[in-house]
């Protein structure tokens, strides 16, 4: 089956079509346009700029927003003249006046749109995805130099051997993932290509340190290479959801597959929107400009408000079950028509929950953009079991879905709007609070809830609740988990942590969240204890079960406690990320003194860069490589140790203590 699976260019549009283990690449000739609205008299001027340009031509005409009908001049050019235009536009002043749409959409995206076609197209969702030569490659590096490359996750000491096979992978692969952190992809291609071995001409960006969210970033060199998709390994999206994840997102956003790999999910949504409001004819605006209508203060408090997070009192309970919403927020838009141009404070139907009203009457914008995401992701919901291809395309797709919702509120965002934001969410704390007491009046406790799920005691029955939730909310809701028992735990302040909890299911998994075994910068060897805690425990059908395990758990922590010093120096390395330069940090924490230990080996790090360390002495500030240490701070890493038994011990010291009584 013939598959598109790549396009580059700029005016000219080179499409990758991949058929039975073969590229064959085909070339168009690419004149997108861009519409200006505004004033006759503002329009008339600007054509009248527009005589003077070549290699342009423009007509008046009439084309819609998601608002109605606009009048103005459709200006068709190459891609590679628009920014310009849109620059002049601002230089003669008119910029303040007019308006401009379907600018600044990229150029493989629109090219796609308007003629229908889709990356990684296949006939039916259940279809697999082409199987494309595709090689990993990675390494570790130091002060010396590198110390390890790696093909396919098998590592091989740097040797004239091993780099021959890494050139042999690459040449004979079309998608090379790879890893640059510490720019060790590019020490591996320098040191391929001074070893004489035929490798592509490649390209390196350029590394930077950004602010995302609060939290200091930092992006390695992307590698580019001709005739290859180059992907870097640390991609968010790719790290989530692998290589089916990378197809589906740039299947759904119409992106090329390696714009789709260095985007954030939210970006990936907003591409998704712009390519329907192309193929439906709908105006893309460069710049937002409906802003925030005038609200009284009072109902900025009442609105301006995010989802219900219970706080669950600390302990230990039994034959638990845990349902939540499907996919909520996106369903909520889908389902009660949210979209800029329907929402609104007069007219139409009351939105529950909300001051809002919405036009019924019309499908909006947003639910129509977003409507096949959530079909299809609620579908590779229901097929995903035992199915590893289709269990990663629905990771990919529960993190656009999770990032839709936030996109609506964001000031830039081209078909958002605050308003809408606010109805969502308010509808959503309608839908939880409305869940809660349909599971009172059907005989269950509610132990504890956050935003879209909630975790029920009692004896009712179960599919009549689900099935009267669905009906009074319109939103589906499913049992996501049942549970043999499930212990909160607490929080900094003695009172119990919404997001802290372990529960054995019924299958003996379990399902754990908050606790350190999932922390990035945690210790090896503490989490390895947890992991072996966890099985103490996953024979444990109840209470009383648990409280029999308290024994070989204390014989466990002795043991860590008595052989800790024996274990491997690697299983000390703590993952350190910096957040500023060293000459900005104040007081000399584990982060300054690693950046002092790198610098001072003339190896700088960026602000945003993550790297391994060991604690040799943490009072005076000394850290090592994991590789060259000379032994730990056995102080310092026994209480992260500690740390790591404390969950159990309040696990075992509840099935010691009364069971929870639940108010009838």
């Amino acid at each position: 089956m013939r598959q598109i699976i790549n396009a580059t260019g700029t005016d000219v549009i080179t499409l990758w079509e991949y058929d039975e283990g073969r590229i064959t690449r085909r070339k168009y000739s690419f004149h997108p346009w861009i519409f200006v609205s505004g004033s006759e008299y503002d329009l008339e001027r600007l054509s009248g700029e527009l005589d003077l340009v070549r290699g342009i031509s423009y007509m008046y005409t009439t084309r819609r927003n998601v608002y109605g009908q606009l009048h103005g001049l459709e200006i068709t050019m190459r891609q590679s003249q628009i920014m310009g235009i849109i620059d002049a536009i601002g230089v003669i002043g008119s910029s303040r006046k007019l308006s401009a749409y379907n600018a600044g959409i990229n150029q493989h995206l629109r090219f796609m749109s308007e003629r229908g076609l889709s990356f990684f197209g296949t006939g039916s969702r259940y279809d697999t995805d082409p199987e494309i030569p595709s090689v990993v490659i990675g390494g570790k590096t130091d002060f010396s130099g590198l110390t390890s490359i790696s093909i396919d996750g098998k590592e091989m000491a740097p040797t004239g051997t091993s780099f021959s096979d890494v050139a042999e992978a690459i040449n004979n692969s079309t998608i090379i993932l790879y890893s640059n952190s510490r720019l060790v992809f590019q020490k591996i291609l320098n040191r391929i290509s001074g070893m004489g071995y035929r490798l592509p001409y490649y390209r390196a960006g350029s590394e930077s340190s950004y602010e995302s969210y609060g939290r200091v970033m930092h992006k390695s060199p992307e590698i580019s290479m001709p005739g290859k998709i180059c992907i870097s390994s640390d991609s968010f999206i790719y790290s989530e959801s692998g290589l089916a994840g990378l197809y589906e997102v740039s299947r759904m956003s119409s992106l090329p597959i390696v714009l789709a790999s260095r985007v954030t999910p939210g970006t990936a949504v907003s591409s998704l929107e712009v390519s329907h409001a192309i193929k439906n004819g709908i105006l893309v605006p460069l710049y937002k400009d409906d802003h925030e209508k005038e609200k009284p203060a009072a109902g900025l408090f009442e609105r301006d408000k995010g989802g219900i997070v219970l706080q669950p009192d600390p302990g230990i309970y039994e034959n638990v079950t845990e349902i939540d919403f499907s996919s909520m927020y996106p369903s909520i838009i889908v389902r009660y028509n949210l979209s800029p141009e329907t929402i609104g404070m007069d007219g139409g139907a009351a939105l529950p929950g909300s001051g809002y009203r919405v036009d019924a009457g019309k499908k909006g914008f947003l639910p129509s953009a977003l409507g096949e995401l959530l079909d299809r992701r609620l579908m590779y919901k229901s097929i995903r079991e035992g199915n590893p291809v289709i269990q990663k395309r629905d990771a990919a797709l529960k993190w656009m879905l999770l990032t839709s919702f936030g996109y609506t509120g964001y000031k830039n965002a081209k078909f958002g709007r605050i308003e809408v934001h606010e109805a969502i969410t308010a509808i959503g704390r309608w839908a939880f609070s409305t869940a809660m007491k349909l599971a009172e009046k059907h005989g269950f406790h509610v132990i504890h809830g956050i935003v879209d799920s909630l975790w029920l005691s009692g004896d009712g029955d179960m599919g009549d609740l689900l099935k009267e939730i669905r009906e009074k909310t319109r939103i589906d809701i499913v049992v996501d988990d049942e549970y043999s028992w499930i212990a909160f735990f607490k929080g900094k302040n003695g009172l119990g942590s919404p997001g802290r909890y372990l529960g054995r299911r019924r299958d003996g998994t379990f399902k754990v969240r908050g606790l350190e075994i999932r922390r990035n910068d945690f210790p090896a060897f503490a989490k390895r204890f947890q992991v072996e805690a966890l099985d103490i425990f996953r024979a444990c059908k109840n209470r009383d079960d648990v409280l029999s395990m308290s024994g070989e758990l204390k014989a466990l922590e002795k043991k860590y406690l008595r052989e800790m010093t024996s274990f491997d120096l690697y299983d000390f390395a703590l993952e350190t990320r910096v957040s500023r330069h060293m000459e900005e940090y104040r007081v000399n924490n584990l982060q300054r003194a690693t950046m002092k230990f790198f610098s001072s080996s003339g190896d700088d790090i960026m602000p945003g860069e993550s790297v391994s360390v060991v604690v040799s002495d943490r009072k005076h500030g000394v850290v090592q490589l994991p590789e060259r240490t000379t032994g730990i701070d056995r102080n310092f890493y026994l209480r992260y140790l500690k740390r790591s038994f404390e969950s159990f011990d309040f696990l075992v010291s509840s099935a010691r203590g009364n069971q929870v009584i639940l108010p009838c």
